[in-house]
């Protein structure tokens, strides 16, 4: 380079020679084959290094707790036979995958993806792929064999998948942006969202273990804690010796199959089992159907609740006469919002006690009984903690109500 260019070079105004790019380094055969391959493991090649695979065919007629697994084409068939929409309501043909992780960690560069395990229907089978990591080395050649890539309209179901195992997912792809293939932004189905609207307050824990227990009438024996899961992996790698190894495939197993049997579980309760839960699932059902605008479903699953006394249908009470409020049935409405506040505590009762005060004042033309609602707000008003803006509701709807009172009472006097 003459001295001329030198000079141009360090003031900024010559771009540099680029540098040669120097010949990516074959990937090493992992070098524990033979003890992994012990546990069902086999070791694949791809263009970007090695991957460790184990496939699982299980029959249609396998039962899964209170679930046999074929029971998902009735549900799928089920969905498409309702009118009203719900984020479960999908097509027997759509392309569905049962999707679940383990990792090193919960977050961080340092935290890796070693095991990710799929599981999809065929036609005379249910098979599941599992795709371990031999080492972080081989992490490109680990996310491609996945093929998560391939299908552009995927449908992910998996248990708090959306917020944590699918963006841990991308993380990693992002990682490695040059060499794979675009990720498609899939439509995901997280049973851990749904498992919350529908048991929430009904169960003290909403890790899938619990539900499995409690709910799909399964208990695993011998599982591995979540919290060895990384140190597992790690010695596995290190040492070679994959024992313990074989339980965390055998625990992403279990996590992937009860997503089978929890979605034909959830589905049934969102579409025609009025009889296996508790007056509260049911209440939270229809909360959830009111919160997706499908007013007809959830009045089908109050009504159904309310048809109980005392306190346990008291929820439900005060939602349908929302409902009930807003479709032009006041009577109706009233009705339930008297019947459901005394069994209701908190907010909520005052609130009830509230809708009841405006539907006589200004439906109902009912000054007197207006007044008295106001005044049982009020009360349990003392009794609990509300917000301030509430407070202050009560307050100007008792002077308004008085002021109405008066007036009526002189113009009464006055004929």
């Amino acid at each position: 380079m003459s001295f001329e260019s030198k000079l141009l070079q360090m003031k900024g105004l010559l771009k540099k020679e680029p540098a040669k790019k120097q010949k990516a380094k074959a990937a090493e055969r992992p070098l524990h084959e033979p003890k992994w391959n012990r546990i069902g493991l086999e070791l694949k090649e791809n263009k970007f290094g090695f991957v460790f695979e184990k496939k699982i065919r299980y029959p249609l007629d396998l039962v899964h707790g209170k679930v046999t697994l074929n029971e998902l084409d009735r549900v799928l068939a089920a969905w498409g036979n309702v009118e009203f929409a719900h984020p479960f309501k999908l097509n027997p043909a759509d392309p569905i995958v049962f999707f679940d992780t383990e990792t090193t960690g919960l977050s961080g560069t340092g935290a890796y993806i070693f095991l990710v395990g799929l599981l999809v229907k065929k036609e005379t089978h249910f098979e599941m792929t599992q795709y371990i990591m031999p080492d972080p080395s081989h992490e490109a050649a680990f996310l491609y064999e996945t093929g998560l890539w391939k299908d552009d309209n995927p449908i992910i179901f998996s248990y708090n998948g959306k917020s944590f195992d699918w963006p841990q997912l991308m993380s990693r792809w992002t990682m490695h942006r040059n060499l794979l293939p675009k990720l498609p932004v899939p439509q995901q189905i997280d049973l851990f969202h749904g498992t919350k609207r529908i048991w929430k307050n009904e169960l003290e824990r909403m890790k899938l273990s619990t539900i499995e227990e409690e709910k799909l009438g399964f208990k695993r024996e011998g599982d591995v804690p979540g919290y060895l899961i990384p140190a597992i992996y790690l010695d596995a790698v290190k040492s070679g010796f994959p024992d313990a190894l074989e339980k965390v495939l055998f625990h992403n197993e279990l996590d992937i199959l009860s997503l089978v049997s929890l979605y034909v579980l959830a589905s049934d309760l969102l579409m025609d089992d009025f009889a296996s839960e508790t007056s509260g699932a049911y209440t939270n059902i229809g909360k959830w159907y009111a919160d997706l605008k499908q007013f007809d479903q959830s009045a089908i699953y109050l009504e159904h609740v309310t048809e109980q006394r005392g306190a346990q249908a008291a929820l439900a009470r005060y939602l349908l006469a929302i409902q009930k409020k807003r479709s032009g049935q006041p009577e109706e409405a009233v009705r339930l919002f008297k019947e459901a506040a005394p069994h209701l505590r908190g907010t909520v009762e005052v609130e009830a006690w509230i809708h009841a005060a405006k539907l006589y004042e200004h439906q109902l033309g009912n000054i007197e009984q207006a007044i008295i609602m106001t005044g049982f707000a009020k009360e349990a008003s003392e009794h609990t903690k509300i917000r301030n803006s509430l407070i202050l509701d009560i307050q100007k709807r008792q002077n308004r109500l008085e002021e109405k009172k008066k007036k009526k009472h002189l113009q009464v006097n006055k004929i």
